[in-house]
């Protein structure tokens, strides 16, 4: 008769999602290329040098559209992120073509109208974006637990919170176009914040440690969403000045970016208060805005995401309550 004698085995967690791109060598000309353009627009915003219309209408496009095609060939060279990085160069094409459309019809128009058929394009970078996300997180991400998502939801509903309240509220104290450019101007900070707060949110599920390629990308929309929102506040204040313009130029050349840079998420156990930080930060949030309820009047939106930030604590309680282990057998 033998024995079998079982040797403890020692689990190794390695990294997943291993991409690492092949960089053409003109692409590193490129890069600077594109990156001394965005710094001449910088420089006409700060000093007013140039042409205008070279300058603020043509170069930024350029540069944009530059950046759309940067993203098509990593789509066309990495078949794994093919739908995400061609989602994010249809994204930015759309985009171009909406200036392009602007700059060709209503360029020194004192009365341009608004909503213009620019916006239809321009709009339209917003679900080719969440989409690209989505498709970004089912290639780049394995072993998603549930409760990384209810953090991740969590840090979406504390960044929308602030949105509302310094964003969508005094834009609307301010609106006076009408129905229809109420509601465009609205949807793109709160479009803005949304699709900021969803990929701040895959930070939280890859623990905080999301890597360059989420960081950058991070980084890219957040320029676009600072210039959008204060185009907005511009447009219902009739104020349009055309500055920080370049903080959209840098933010589609930061996408780009990130399409060609490596990944690898390493799948990490937290622990201590790094595992409960967000829930007790978004239950604090909760609590500010019924104490301040108190004194001063908050508006609907805010109790509704109030709400959804305490059903998530709820949910979490639930999910982290002790276990019988399934191998202990009853007394």
């Amino acid at each position: 008769m033998s024995t079998v004698i079982e040797l403890p085995t020692k689990v190794v967690k390695r990294p997943v999602a291993l991409v690492e791109p092949t960089w053409p060598r003109w692409l590193g000309f490129v890069w600077v290329v594109l990156c001394a353009l965005a710094l001449l627009e910088g420089l006409h915003e700060l000093t007013g040098f140039g042409s205008h219309e070279l300058l603020d209408n043509w170069l930024h496009v350029v540069v944009i559209a530059a950046s759309g095609a940067l993203c098509l060939l990593r789509a066309w060279q990495e078949p794994r992120g093919r739908a995400a990085w061609a989602a994010f160069g249809a994204a930015l094409a759309a985009w171009a073509f909406g200036d392009v459309l602007w700059a060709a019809l209503y360029d020194g128009d004192p009365d341009p109208p608004y909503p213009s058929v620019g916006d239809v394009f321009w709009l339209a970078w917003y679900p080719l974006v969440a989409f690209a996300i989505g498709a970004l997180i089912r290639t780049r991400i394995e072993g998603f637990e549930l409760h990384r998502w209810l953090d991740g939801l969590a840090l979406v509903l504390i960044v929308i919170i602030p949105g509302f309240v310094f964003v969508l509220d005094p834009v609307a104290e301010k609106a006076h176009e009408g129905t229809l450019a109420t509601i465009v101007d609205f949807s793109y900070p709160i479009l803005d914040v949304v699709l900021l707060g969803a990929l701040l949110g895959v930070y939280g599920v890859l623990a905080w440690r999301p890597g360059r390629m989420w960081l950058v990308l991070g980084l890219g929309l957040a320029c676009i969403t600072i210039s959008d929102i204060i185009s907005a506040v511009q447009q219902e204040r009739g104020e349009i000045s055309g500055d920080f313009m370049v903080s959209w130029t840098v933010g589609a050349l930061l996408v780009a970016y990130a399409a060609w840079l490596s990944h690898t998420h390493h799948e990490v156990d937290v622990f201590g208060w790094r595992a409960i930080a967000l829930a007790v930060a978004a239950q604090a949030l909760a609590a500010a805005i019924q104490i301040y309820g108190l004194f001063g009047e908050i508006g609907e939106s805010e109790r509704v995401v109030t709400l959804a930030i305490l059903a998530i604590a709820t949910t979490q309680i639930i999910m982290s309550r002790p276990r019988k282990p399934e191998d202990e057998e009853p007394d």
